[in-house]
């Protein structure tokens, strides 16, 4: 597989993401057991994870398309600064003894709206501290070194926290936003210049930027047929994500506490996806690297929503994490290498939409079936439309080419942005 070195600013954009993940696996793994404490209500506890996903919808396109006006490195650690400010709230609320679902329901919401600019801008960011290596390589060190933090750290150190004292995960999330925020702000790339702050987009503009964005992911096949397949898999891991915690406490009688690490067996299958996918890509191309990870989704689900015994109802459970790794570091890899630099965000916004537009709606679904029909039904459901996807994704033809381009063979993806800054 083609090597290559990272250019300056590679390490502590890395650093800035686990440390921020290690916050996020916290919140995330204390986040369930709070809701679920404060409700035994499948879909009230899953309307926390919807409210998470909805600004994938509602927000995502036009955060895209403004991602493309505003200065990349300034804008990524205010957005860290307003994550952790968000948090603090969250902190006082519980403190007080004002918690409540709604409450956690707008936290979420918030929370992801921000994101939804910042994972814009952090995948538009990774080409420029590349360098010469592989972008599939890129990606997969950064994603590793967020699943190692969120899943294998920040899960079980949340639901420990939480034992303690309710508010000290969150607490946590919000000290390792305000860390991201400094390292991002740190970081120079080799060919990015001084940049003024531009012109306010104007709302026609960004309006115009979103359906332009849309348009163009509609015209491209390849990245259309990715999107509406990963679409898929995001609806069925949120439909049982949802409703997980009540799943593990209800059906499998493990304790809150169990529940991180369950989340870890998971984020074990999603680690050793993040780590052969360039692997993988070399070996595979990045088709067929596709088709092996959808392949790899249906059966977990339904043996889950079969079994009875933890050890066997999470013992494919990797094997799902690893799928969604694959398929993660190989399409971010695709958009960023197609995608016209000018166009990312908007293009990009438009696949997010999709992809995790379909996750409240899985969501809202689980929680939904869950109540009708029992915690065992949202996976089985998953397992039945992941078959559909697996036999779509295996006949299908995908032209992504057998690997990826080194740094020098790629033409600038993030050379230049609008308002004539370069980046």
């Amino acid at each position: 597989m083609t090597s290559g070195r990272f250019a300056p600013g590679f390490r502590r954009l890395w650093a800035a993401t686990f440390v921020s993940g290690l916050g996020d696996g916290s919140r995330l793994a204390a986040l369930a057991v709070l809701a679920a404490t404060l409700t035994d209500d499948p879909l009230e506890v899953a309307l926390v994870t919807v409210a998470a996903r909805v600004p994938w919808v509602l927000v995502g396109p036009f955060s895209g398309a403004l991602s493309d006006l505003l200065p990349l490195w300034r804008t990524m650690w205010l957005c860290d600064v307003a994550r952790a400010a968000v948090m603090a709230l969250l902190v006082g609320l519980l403190l007080t003894g004002h918690a409540s679902i709604p409450v956690l329901v707008g936290v979420s919401f918030v929370l992801s709206s921000i994101e939804t600019l910042a994972e814009n801008l952090a995948q538009a960011a990774v080409p420029e501290v590349t360098g010469t290596a592989p972008l599939e390589t890129a990606n997969s060190r950064i994603m590793g070194g967020q699943l190692v933090a969120t899943e294998f750290l920040g899960a079980p150190l949340g639901t420990a926290l939480f034992v303690l004292t309710a508010a000290l995960p969150f607490a946590v999330d919000a000290v390792t936003f305000a860390l991201a925020a400094v390292l991002v702000m740190t970081v120079r790339p080799a060919h990015a210049s001084a940049r003024e702050r531009p012109e306010a987009a104007r709302p026609g503009e960004v309006w115009r930027g979103a359906a332009e964005g849309a348009r163009w992911l509609w015209r491209h096949r390849t990245l259309r047929t990715m999107c509406l397949l990963v679409g898929v898999l995001n609806f069925c891991i949120v439909a049982v994500m949802g409703i997980a915690v009540l799943y593990a406490v209800k059906i499998l009688h493990i304790t809150p506490g169990a529940y991180g690490t369950a989340l870890v067996v998971i984020g074990a299958g999603g680690l050793a996806g993040v780590l052969l996918a360039p692997r993988c890509v070399a070996a595979l191309g990045r088709g067929g690297t596709l088709k092996l990870a959808f392949g790899l989704c249906p059966v977990p689900f339904l043996i889950a929503g079969l079994a009875s015994h933890p050890l066997l109802a999470g013992g494919g459970l990797p094997l799902v994490g690893a799928s969604v790794s694959l398929a993660t570091v190989v399409t971010t890899s695709v958009r960023q290498e197609v995608i016209p630099p000018l166009l990312f965000g908007r293009v990009n916004g438009a696949y997010r939409l999709i992809v995790n537009g379909l996750s409240p709606v899985g969501g809202f679904v689980g929680g939904v079936v869950a109540g009708a029909f029992g915690l065992r039904a949202p996976f089985l459901l998953s397992g039945a439309a992941l078959t559909v996807a697996a036999v779509v994704a295996l006949r299908g033809r995908f032209a992504t080419g057998t690997g990826p381009p080194t740094g020098a063979a790629r033409k600038k993806p993030a050379a230049t942005r609008q308002n004539g800054r370069k980046a």
